[in-house]
């Protein structure tokens, strides 16, 4: 009897200890760097004594006016008419034998610099026009692909 009753108290001593071990974890949401150990924070623990992000500013250059130069070698004016924010749109010339005039929408890159646009009005003529500015964002050149045949010509273009 006496070895079945210190069975028992051993036994309740037992769950005893492993109930106050249970109890006494908690979750740490944040731990000293300075112990050692690899500091966790949440959104909730961030404080206004924290040091603030550097945010980048982009900046998005006026592309509204007159930018002439050459597509195919021919004389070309694009007047851009209409810019919010990264998106535009105006109208180019081109001076064929027979004069093409167009309409244009595009979208430009303040990261990339990269800038397309493409013909609004459907002709025969009708394609897509993908260049890059220059570092000053006065000179636009690059590449027209033709829908039909898929035809490319070069362009270059400044800003007056």
């Amino acid at each position: 009897m006496i070895q079945h009753s210190i069975i028992k108290m051993l036994t309740t001593v037992m769950i005893i200890i492993t109930v106050i071990a249970f109890i006494g974890c908690e979750k740490k949401t944040e731990q000293q760097q300075s112990e050692g150990k690899i500091e966790s924070v949440s959104p909730d623990t961030i404080s206004a004594d924290s040091e603030p992000v550097a945010e980048t500013e982009i900046t998005i250059p006026e592309l509204i006016g007159t930018w002439s130069g050459t597509f195919d070698k021919r004389t070309t004016t694009l007047k851009i008419t209409e810019q919010t924010d990264s998106s535009f749109s105006g109208k180019i010339t081109i001076n064929y034998r027979q004069v093409i005039n167009q309409e244009v929408k595009g979208r430009f890159s303040p990261t990339t610099l990269k800038m397309s646009m493409t013909d609004q009005l459907h002709s025969r003529f009708e394609g897509k026009y993908d260049g890059k500015l220059n570092n000053e964002l006065n000179n636009f050149s690059g590449t027209f692909t033709m829908k039909l045949d898929g035809s490319k010509f070069s362009f270059n273009l400044n800003k007056k």
